[in-house]
């Protein structure tokens, strides 16, 4: 679930959706932002739909090692 295995793609797993959401991080934006941005490169790569819930753990995993942040609304890399 959280690390990629022979079951799990590495595009799947936690951490591997959690270095997504940080290659789309370059500036502050809004989790439906995100979301929609990340389906969009998803799709584009013909990778596998992601739903919400997948989507909203990936945050709270990347949230608790402290590489983003959330404030006024928005979420930001933790090193910006």
């Amino acid at each position: 679930m959280l690390m990629p295995t022979k079951h799990i793609k590495t595009e799947n797993a936690l951490i591997g959706v959690g270095a997504q959401i940080l290659e789309l991080l370059s500036r502050s934006q809004t989790v439906a932002v995100l979301f929609t941005a990340l389906r969009q490169k998803r799709q584009k790569d013909s990778m596998s739909v992601i739903h919400f819930d997948w989507f909203l753990l990936a945050l709270d995993f990347l949230y608790a090692v402290n590489a983003i942040k959330f404030e006024n609304g928005l979420i930001r890399q933790a090193n910006q």
